[in-house]
């Protein structure tokens, strides 16, 4: 019996906080602020104790996740409006580095050591502080850089190279199961019209009903599958 009731309680525990988070947005699980570090640290705690809480206080700790969420989502709603409790409460981006100088009293601010920025630059490719125009610590704790403009990469657009048209990345549904994906045709800029030639060409294919998949792969070719071989 008392597994049972922590096998209800913990799927319930993780049905909400599954819910609730996906009603909170993504925001929730994108770099964290100070904001969501709380939050994730508290929903944490609450569906634990109210998935394995023996005691018949699951509803109270239901009510406290509910009412936390509520909170939070007040909070957020907020700070959309208010300017002033955006940056106290989710923080402000700082500048560590301005043209090649680092800026001491900002690192400190923010409670970090040079060790650490040093580290955040490496990590975005940059051994050479000379070489930064601008860097900017964000509210999230990552690091955003900007050269200086002799040291940024070389472009084809630079060079006055117009490039290739890329390949598609991944392959392209078509027709699946005699369906038609149009918006997967859109996307190519094509049309119906287009699509039944090509079948006909590729697989000698006159109806659409004979096509069980139909996709364009990332070489550009058209491949095609039919539904009885």
């Amino acid at each position: 019996m008392m597994y049972f009731e922590v096998f209800y309680q913990t799927v319930l525990a993780f049905g909400t906080i599954l819910v609730l988070t996906i009603f909170l947005g993504k925001q929730q699980i994108a770099e964290m602020t100070f904001f969501e570090y709380v939050n994730g640290i508290t929903f944490g705690s609450i569906a634990a104790d109210m998935a394995t809480d023996l005691d018949d206080h699951t509803t109270v700790h239901f009510f406290g996740l509910v009412l936390f969420v509520i909170l939070t989502f007040l909070l957020s709603y907020i700070s959309l409006k208010s300017r002033r409790a955006s940056r106290w409460l989710l923080g402000d981006p700082v500048i560590v580095v301005s043209n090649g100088k680092i800026l001491e009293n900002n690192i400190r601010k923010n409670r970090f050591t040079i060790s650490e920025i040093m580290q955040l630059l490496r990590e975005k490719d940059v051994f050479d502080v000379s070489n930064v125009q601008l860097a900017v610590l964000e509210s999230s704790g990552v690091i955003s850089v900007l050269l200086k403009p002799e040291y940024q990469p070389v472009t084809e657009k630079d060079m006055g190279i117009k490039p290739p048209k890329k390949p598609l990345q991944t392959p392209m549904e078509l027709v699946v199961d005699g369906q038609i994906i149009y918006e997967n045709l859109r996307h190519l800029g094509k049309d119906g019209k287009w699509l039944m030639k090509e079948l006909h060409k590729k697989a000698s294919v006159g109806s659409l009903r004979n096509v069980f998949y139909a996709a364009m792969e990332t070489n550009g070719e058209l491949y095609v599958d039919k539904r009885r071989d």
